[in-house]
């Protein structure tokens, strides 16, 4: 009975020092990474006349504990040119991803478009959307 007692007691302790250790790891991990919050990930431009380029800037704000850094902006085509902050954006502080869409090689009619951004954040990459109709002049 002894040897069953201890051998529980030897078990618990263990598993308390493996979720001890689990904790720390998560911790760990949060202290490392950033994290971002855009004021708005969607973006409706409405109706654009075939040939313009229109821009619009999406804000953020890095909500994490440690200086937020945008690796990459990745349009979904070539139509699309992102800028966006480069130095890091201290916890708090607010940055800006700008995309020019330049319709002169678009087809008329209903159009949707992804940015991916990429950065020190859990998820990595964050999705922004925008779209458009282009008309005729």
């Amino acid at each position: 009975m002894k040897r069953i007692v201890t051998i529980i007691f030897a078990v618990l302790t263990i598993c308390s020092a493996c979720n001890s250790n689990s904790s720390k790891e998560q911790n760990t991990q949060v202290d490392t990474v950033s994290a971002i919050t855009f004021d708005s990930k969607n973006y409706q431009f409405g109706e654009i006349v075939k040939g313009e380029v229109v821009e619009h800037t999406y804000t953020f704000t890095n909500t994490g504990n440690i200086d937020l850094q945008i690796q990459e902006v990745d349009p979904s085509c070539g139509c699309t040119t992102p800028e966006w902050t480069k130095e890091p954006i201290k916890p708090g502080e607010k940055g800006k991803i700008r995309v020019k869409f330049d319709t002169q090689h678009q087809s008329y009619g209903n159009k949707q478009k992804q940015v991916s951004v990429y950065s020190n954040t859990i998820p990595s990459r964050n999705i922004l959307q925008f779209s458009a109709v282009v008309v005729e002049k």
